[in-house]
């Protein structure tokens, strides 16, 4: 049983959760051959260290200093727990790991979906120029090392960093979320009503305003017999409320915070479509949770949610923000009941195609991978 450290900036526990902490927990839960160790990030009333279904999770730090927090105590904390493996998360911030370790054991590098540009849509000029400077190291500092992104699309992403590098290509590996399918199905006993839905964290890049604004093109041709909710928190909900009141779409469109996991489902299992606008993802989770439901989805044609639809079949793509073709979509799927229903059978045999099981085992593979091949160098 090899010992492997898993370096990711939040835990499953914290209120911050996105999709990046339940790619990690889902897949390395299942994980039992290793013994793995989570380092995360503190927050408000965290225990520095605990259990959770076999994963130790250690916290240090905070959300503004994690990063640096691992680059002082990473080499005492392998050789206090003896890791063989590292695996870091690059999301936003990498923790350049190869170059911080006095230790030599390998590295795996984890990639959600690599921000580049996109990141000036989210932030200020500062501290985007932070994030892209960050993310161009990682040629230099994980030239040697493996990859598991989620997404071919993340894939096309990193061999553009690393200029189409032949080496590089061989080392990368495609490993999707999964999908909780005894959580996530449909429930025919209840009856679908006139809900759009979008779900997921409100920060500018998931640009749910091109949502607020196709609502307000419906309105005006007179397609009002429908509610929008959209699903979460972040810190762009209050733009996003102040948008909707300025467009007078107050009665179309309710923002209901925070939702637990069950209610979520039940907003999929509920809802007529779902929409998705982000500028660019790692992976549609939203998109194939809401399949499973079997509930239809209109995305963005973006990088990571490209893979996630199968147009005209599960649902609808349209061009990042192009809101009137999204407009045109989304009067598609209101008004036509019997094109919905066929698109949310397809979605759920969709869905079906990607367990966290099957993840879990594709990371175990590379992971042993990994190993074998330091062991030989």
């Amino acid at each position: 049983m090899s010992k492997i450290l898993l370096i990711n900036w939040r835990c499953p526990k914290n209120p911050l959760a996105g999709g990046a902490e339940i790619y990690a927990y889902e897949i390395f839960r299942r994980i039992k051959e290793h013994e793995i160790t989570y380092l995360a990030e503190r927050f408000p009333e965290s225990k520095e260290e605990e259990e959770i279904e076999g994963i130790r999770i250690i916290r240090m730090g905070n959300k503004w200093t994690f990063n640096f927090s691992v680059y002082r105590n990473i080499n005492e904390i392998v050789d206090k727990y003896n890791f063989d493996l590292v695996i870091d998360d690059l999301n936003k911030i990498p923790f350049y790991s190869p170059y911080f370790l006095k230790k030599k054991i390998p590295v795996l590098a984890l990639v959600m979906h690599l921000f580049r540009k996109a990141i000036f849509s989210e932030t200020n000029i500062f501290f985007g120029s932070y994030v892209y400077l960050t993310e161009s190291l990682i040629p230099l500092v994980y030239k040697n090392n493996y990859f598991a992104c989620l997404s071919q699309s993340t894939k096309e992403d990193l061999l553009r960093l690393f200029k189409n590098n032949k080496e590089i290509e061989e080392k990368i590996y495609v490993i999707p979320p999964g999908i909780d399918l005894d959580r996530y199905k449909p429930d025919f006993s209840k009856k679908r009503e006139r809900i759009i839905c979008h779900v997921g964290r409100l920060k500018k890049y998931k640009s749910i305003h091109h949502l607020i604004y196709a609502v307000k093109i419906l309105k005006e041709r007179n397609i009002n017999n429908f509610k929008v909710l959209i699903v979460g928190e972040g810190d762009d909900k209050e733009r996003l409320m102040k948008l909707v009141k300025k467009l007078n779409l107050t009665d179309i469109i309710e923002f209901t915070g925070y939702v637990s996991e069950e209610e979520k489902i039940d907003i999929y299992q509920r809802s007529l479509f779902l929409v998705e606008n982000s500028i660019k993802e790692g992976w549609g989770l939203i998109v194939m949770e809401a399949n499973a439901c079997g509930t239809p989805v209109i995305s963005a044609m973006a990088p990571g949610l490209k893979e996630t639809v199968i147009d005209g079949e599960t649902g609808f793509f349209y061009p990042y923000g192009d809101v009137d073709t999204l407009a045109e979509k989304m009067k598609i799927l209101l008004i036509n009941d019997n094109l919905r229903e066929e698109m949310g059978k397809k979605a759920i045999d969709w869905a079906k195609n990607f367990t966290w099981e099957k993840s879990a085992n594709l990371m175990k593979e590379l992971i042993e991978k990994v190993l074998r091949y330091e062991s030989s160098n």
